[in-house]
């Protein structure tokens, strides 16, 4: 199947499929109020969080953030690239794609089979190179010492090339085509006098494969003091260095959900961080990020994290980073940056902390907007008067090159919250709308937005007396989210949507904490949450009841001793059906009704006004 797929079929394939239908047949649902729910299968869970809605079409995972239609289902669960979802799902409801003519690209691309094979070709001289070469000895070592298994080496294709001149040439190289195809495709290097020589000698050899999986360069690492540290492939007909990325293929073979992906700077940042179970990292190919892979990148995860040094350096080169993604920073996708301890880089802190330690400094990493201000704050005197005009010239012509959305407006209100007033800079400015992208073959259809209510029970509030109190807590944390501090998790199952919505909120805050609704509402921009959270925070107060911790933690304390009430209420049952208890269960129904009674004594009736 070739060139696009129109829109109108798209459409009409997803009112033919029905999600439950689609979800059920490979995780098993169950009935719950309006919606259907399971053990999310995008991430390791005991207790259910993740809902599928009939109504809306469209699937939720509270723990994951895992979303979509029933085509991305399919192409998330079963692996499968958006063509071949459309095709397999297009099949079931007796459909047929239709086909469009063979592509100028297309084209090309059969004319490349041949630089393909010559590639794939190196790639397996060098594997077998670094298994059986007599000099070898020195790259196997090289390995060893930085913590390399064999298991990872293997999946990553890693190879040697030995030293020599012609070793890969007279491999490969066997008659006249080859040889032209191998100059041709950057492995050989013809001299003036038209002979020719391996490009790489005496290297660690790194295969880079582009989305499909076959080989279009290598990078090459040396193994002693020689210089350049890092050789890699020029650039031919099928490598473009600027359009790929080290690690990309291989983190998508991996039967994972990818929800992020952390951008580092070589090769042996992303096989370590793989080797410790962090199967999201990609590298650049001795450029800076471009458009095109973050494009490329968001087209996949809603999140990419950067990863530099903590150094003035770094945050120099972050501020590049941030500059080029927020062009690209459409709704529904973030970027962060992860800032590391001085002498650190990702290979070496994953070695020394392990992968929790490592994914936990990706979780607390800094939110694009939080690095946005903190930056140019530092390039101003903030507490003047000049100084907060000069911050609105700064950040005014970066925040204009987001495109047209909620995270452009909210950028807008939190510069105005910064300065105290409204922005002159961008209202100075031409906001010229930013077209919409034309859906590609392999990107998937925007998916429609979900409201909160859509997934609640009409008679909610009946089955969970605790359900308006969850709401109003949910409003107040939304409204003064520097609240969530003072909160205490409680180790309980949520029983509502808005339970579990209101449990995310803060755990979210506590990871990143935010000092006013702007912050928060970022966090959650292309969620299905993200109008009625915007909704809450807008709205007028509640009878002007001002936001407390105590009465939210009185909220979160009554959710966790629910189990306890379900104890109570057994006990109680046995009793009144005039079964004898034991001196324990008499003890225990004392000491269950004690507690019921403290916990009673200091609820406030703050949410009955």
């Amino acid at each position: 199947m070739a060139g696009r797929i129109p829109q109108s079929f798209i459409d009409e394939l997803l009112a033919r499929l029905d999600v439950i239908d689609v979800v059920d047949s490979r995780v098993k649902l169950k009935k719950t109020g309006k919606n259907y729910s399971a053990c999310c299968p995008f991430h390791n869970e005991n207790t259910p969080s993740f809902t599928v809605s009939p109504d809306k079409q469209f699937y939720y995972c509270f723990g994951c953030g895992a979303s979509g239609t029933a085509l991305k289902f399919v192409m998330e669960y079963d692996g499968l690239s958006f063509p071949d979802a459309v095709e397999k799902l297009a099949s079931q409801a007796g459909l047929e794609v239709p086909k469009e003519q063979i592509s100028h690209d297309a084209r090309q691309e059969q004319q490349h089979q041949g630089l393909f094979k010559r590639m794939e070709a190196a790639s397996q001289y060098f594997e077998q190179m670094l298994r059986q070469h007599e000099q070898r000895g020195r790259a196997v070592d090289y390995l060893k010492n930085r913590g390399l298994s064999g298991k990872a080496a293997k999946f990553f294709g890693i190879g040697y090339a030995p030293p020599g001149w012609d070793g890969l040439q007279t491999e490969l190289g066997t008659d006249k085509e080859a040889l032209r195809e191998l100059v041709t495709c950057g492995m050989l290097i013809e001299k003036e006098d038209g002979r020719t020589y391996d490009r790489f000698r005496d290297r660690i050899m790194f295969p880079i494969r582009d989305a499909r999986g076959r080989f279009i360069a290598f990078g090459g690492r040396v193994l002693g003091d020689e210089k350049p540290k890092y050789l890699n492939s020029p650039e031919t007909p099928i490598f473009q260095k600027g359009r790929e990325l080290y690690g990309l293929y291989e983190a998508r073979k991996i039967r994972q959900k990818l929800t992020r992906f952390i951008i580092v700077e070589g090769y042996m940042d992303v096989v370590a961080l793989a080797e410790y179970g962090i199967h999201y990292a990609v590298a650049t190919l001795g450029t800076a990020t471009s458009e095109h892979h973050l494009r490329r990148l968001f087209k996949i995860v809603p999140e990419v994290i950067f990863c530099f040094d903590g150094d003035n350096a770094g945050r120099t080169a972050a501020a590049r980073a941030m500059e080029t993604v927020l062009p690209v920073l459409s709704d529904g996708v973030q970027a962060r940056f992860l800032f590391l301890p001085d002498g650190e880089d990702p290979d070496t802190l994953v070695r020394k902390e392990g992968k929790d330690a490592f994914e936990e400094r990706l979780n607390k990493s800094v939110h694009l907007p939080e690095f946005l201000f903190d930056f140019l704050k530092k390039q101003v005197d903030f507490d003047t008067l000049d100084g907060k005009a000069r911050l609105d010239q700064l950040a005014a012509p970066l925040i204009n090159k987001i495109p047209a959305g909620m995270l452009k407006k909210l950028m807008k209100k939190r510069l105005e919250d910064e300065i105290g007033m409204s922005s002159e800079a961008l209202a100075d400015m031409n906001n010229i709308p930013v077209p919409a992208t034309v859906l590609d073959y392999d990107l998937p259809p925007e998916e429609p937005s979900i409201n909160i209510s859509d997934y609640l029970p009409n008679d909610e509030s009946e089955q969970h007396p605790l359900a308006p109190s969850v709401y109003k807590s949910l409003v107040q944390i939304v409204r003064q989210p520097s609240l969530a501090q003072q909160l205490e998790l409680p180790n309980a199952d949520p029983e509502t949507e808005y339970e579990r919505l209101l449990l995310e909120v803060i755990r979210k805050l506590k990871l990143a904490p935010q000092q006013g609704s702007v912050g928060l509402l970022i966090q959650w921009i292309g969620t299905p949450y993200q109008a009625e959270l915007q909704q809450m925070a807008e709205s007028g107060s509640d009878g002007h009841i001002p936001p407390s911790a105590n009465d939210i933690n009185d909220v979160l304390k009554r959710m966790g001793a629910r189990h306890l009430d379900v104890e109570l209420n057994k006990l109680k049952a046995k009793f009144e059906r005039g079964e004898k208890l034991s001196t324990e269960e008499r003890q225990r129904l004392q000491e269950l009704k004690r507690q019921r009674h403290e916990m009673n004594k200091k609820r406030t009736n703050i949410y009955r006004r």
